[in-house]
């Protein structure tokens, strides 16, 4: 039961991670002058008991919206930058023992990020396979559900920059 509701939460995360954009083919870049994406994962304690929200948490909006607005105490425990090159799997260890992978599968047209994530342990069956993500520049998503010293486990992952919008 508990990894059915953990996957059902990773999957409705999904939908945060495509959100409607007005970007448009000038503002980002062509896909084959992406050579490398720049980015970082979020690695966060969150926990419904009474706290605080880590100050570099507080600006995030997708972290105020449920799932994530159930959690009352939230604590960033570390921010890798990452490098991602088309087909080339990054592994970054989870404070839990496990292991994120996270492969930028292509750059769509409209300049999204096409990634696929998956958390596994080390020799063991995979306990979130593998899944698929269109996330645009600049825009963290989410994965969440495992629990860890007393809380849950959330990851967030930051691809690129969003593109400044244009004054009027």
């Amino acid at each position: 039961m508990r990894r059915s509701v953990s996957t059902l939460i990773a999957l409705a995360l999904l939908v945060l991670a495509v959100p409607v954009s007005s970007l448009t083919a000038q503002q980002v870049p062509a896909r084959a002058a992406v050579q490398e994406v720049r980015g970082e994962v979020l690695i966060i304690l969150g926990s419904e008991r009474p706290g605080e929200i880590d100050p570099a948490l507080a600006s995030i909006s997708a972290l105020r919206q449920a799932p994530f607005s159930s959690f009352q105490t939230m604590q960033l425990l570390a921010r890798p930058s990452i490098r991602l090159v088309v087909d080339e799997p990054r592994d970054i260890p989870l404070p839990n023992g496990r292991i994120l992978r996270i492969v930028l599968a292509s750059v769509t047209p409209q300049g999204r990020y096409r990634v696929r994530v998956s958390i596994n342990r080390p020799d063991q069956s995979d306990y979130l396979p593998l899944l698929e993500v269109v996330a645009p520049p600049g825009d963290p998503f989410f994965l969440a559900g495992q629990n860890f010293l007393g809380g849950t486990l959330v990851i967030g992952v930051r691809l690129g920059e969003r593109a400044p919008t244009p004054a009027h």
